[in-house]
């Protein structure tokens, strides 16, 4: 909810508070109730004070919205006492009952208390102000009256509609909020922590979503799987630590590299899996080639030695005829076919059938 101590918040209402005094010290001296305008004169100094002080002190933590009301409430029952109810002063308290409710420091017992007290107040000096004999400075003339009650149902109209407005946006905000606090989870929940790719999950449903569209649009689209040749090495000759900072560096590389429409992901271990969406095999080889030439040109050092990486890529072009988790499994199967046959290759369906070729 938004809440009343937001500091602008706090300088509207002053400076509307500043306002409706000015106006009710004019309209007490003009009906000769020299204590209800000297009160307002000591409100308009009141809140001009509040409103320096919430202007010049920078703490979130300033608040005296508790005080407002109870400021509102002693002028409301005050001039209803001094010119009676009909004049419309009661109002004021009827205005601010949701007001506590606004209050997000406050519990919702604190402000339902607040809130009944107010009620109580506003039935209590109504009953008080209905009769004649204690009212101290009636006005007779009931144009005058009229002027005043429409005066005060004009100011406390305006009050109500503010704090409507003030939980609509208090609505929309808190649901913008919400939905944007829900999708940073989600996007936690599908970025792998160390090279800040998407994980396997977020791949795999990605993945369907491209196969789907795929066979509506008749559009194949290429499944990369690269591993990083020799990483149990690295991991074993230069320690864990220096094994995710290679697993940093070519993820950072590869996704520099992968065009835009692109989905790359840490499929496991030290492999990375990337899709391209209507990408042809030709176009997909030529952007995998890159990838792999950028890799082997980083360098890393670990106690002054210095040594380099390589990658070994199985690429297929999705078949639109069958599940995707086939495509999958023959990116695979090209990879290790490429891991068998030298490493630090990509290789395409040719490229695997030339291996299996030389091989028997």
């Amino acid at each position: 909810m938004l809440a009343l101590n937001g500091r602008l918040c706090q300088q509207f209402i002053y400076a509307a508070c500043i306002l409706i005094h000015a106006v009710m010290a004019v309209l007490f001296y003009g009906y000769g109730v020299d204590a209800l305008m000297y009160y307002n004169i000591g409100s308009v100094v009141f809140y001009i004070s509040m409103l320096i002080a919430v202007s010049a002190v920078k703490s979130k933590t300033l608040s005296l919205i508790d005080i407002v009301i109870g400021e509102v409430m002693v002028f409301s029952i005050t001039a209803t006492v001094a010119v009676g109810w009909n004049c419309g002063f009661s109002l004021y308290l009827m205005t601010i009952l949701p007001a506590p409710f606004f209050m997000p420091n406050e519990k919702l017992s604190s402000s339902l208390f607040t809130s009944l007290t107010i009620a109580a107040a506003f039935i209590s000096v109504t009953i008080y102000a209905s009769d004649p004999e204690v009212i101290t400075h009636r006005i007779e003339n009931e144009t005058q009256i009229t002027k005043v009650c429409i005066l005060n149902v004009v100011v406390t109209t305006l009050i109500l509609l503010y704090l409507a407005m003030m939980y609509v946006v208090s609505h929309k905000l808190t649901r913008k909020l919400m939905n944007e606090k829900a999708e940073e989870l989600k996007m936690l929940a599908s970025i792998d922590p160390l090279t800040q790719l998407f994980n396997r999950r977020a791949m795999t449903e990605y993945i369907r979503q491209v196969h789907e569209s795929a066979e509506e649009t008749g559009r194949t689209y290429a499944i990369v799987i690269a591993d990083i040749d020799n990483f149990k090495k690295i991991n074993d000759n230069y320690g864990h630590s220096l094994g995710d900072e290679v697993l940093k560096k070519v993820s950072a590389t590869m996704t520099a590299d992968i065009p835009s429409e692109g989905y790359i992901c840490r499929w496991g271990g030290e492999e990375v899996l990337f899709i391209l969406p209507e990408c042809r095999e030709e176009r997909a080889a030529i952007i995998s080639e890159q990838i792999r030439s950028d890799i082997s040109h980083l360098r890393f050092t670990s106690k002054g030695v210095e040594f380099s990486v390589s990658m070994t890529f199985g690429l297929v072009s999705a078949d639109l005829q069958k599940d995707y988790e086939v495509s999958l499994n023959l990116a695979d199967d090209y990879l290790y076919c490429g891991k068998e046959n030298g490493k630090n290759i990509v290789v395409t369906r040719k490229i695997y059938e030339q291996m299996n070729k030389a091989a028997n």
